[in-house]
């Protein structure tokens, strides 16, 4: 069995001002930095064999103290990066809906991608996580993946067969754990949006998505 822990990265200072982050590189703040802490404290319990990570500052500083405190190197994915925003980068979601008012039905940003892109790329990533972890070993296989709410969503969307769409149905706050087990062929869903570890550091709720226009 191959068990995922999808994991969004800590908050940046844009998720605090819901702010849309897309491509453009913002780092943890200090609420975010210490949700990451935290979130490395949680991850030691679990036998990790890898952490995967977009290359994206706020995520890769996040999955940076992970693998560091598993005595792992994170490795750096591309088609882990959040959605294109083209844009709407750097917006509030007030502002998105003010200049584009079917905001909300539109498959992709002007300037940026599509559904089905993101959907091809996170897809294309699982089939060769899959590929080398199913040689690694015989036994149960825990890897990490770190990256953005709206990637996170097109993955567990490809996991069960969902149709592409921008706005998946699911909800990840910032430093939150989700866990899934590919077994037996399939993909299951084990554990959604967990965030227990952070109880410790509450300060600010949760930024939003930076894939999504509007909060959950």
């Amino acid at each position: 069995m191959l068990t995922l822990y999808l994991i969004r990265h800590g908050q940046t200072a844009y998720n605090a001002e819901g702010r849309i982050q897309g491509w453009r590189d913002v780092p943890l703040d200090a609420v975010g930095r210490r949700q990451a802490h935290l979130l490395a404290a949680r991850m030691t319990t679990l036998p990790l064999s890898a952490v995967y990570a977009s290359p994206l500052a706020r995520a890769w500083e996040t999955a940076d103290l992970i693998a560091r405190a598993c005595m792992l190197s994170p490795r750096a994915d591309e088609r882990l990066r959040e959605y294109d925003m083209g844009a709407w980068t750097g917006l509030t979601f007030a502002e998105v809906r003010e200049l584009w008012p079917d905001a909300d039905h539109l498959d992709a940003v002007p300037g940026g991608e599509s559904a089905s892109a993101v959907a091809q790329r996170v897809a294309a990533f699982l089939d060769d996580l899959l590929a080398h972890h199913a040689r690694e070993s015989s036994e149960a296989t825990h890897v990490a993946v770190v990256s953005h709410g709206g990637t996170l969503g097109a993955m567990l969307g490809v996991m069960i067969g969902l149709p592409p769409r921008r706005r998946q149905p699911f909800t990840f706050g910032n430093a939150s754990v989700s866990e899934v087990h590919f077994e037996h062929g399939r993909w299951r869903i084990h554990t959604l949006n967990e965030q227990h570890h952070l109880l410790a550091a509450i300060t600010h709720p949760a930024g939003p998505s930076e894939g999504d226009v509007a909060p959950p």
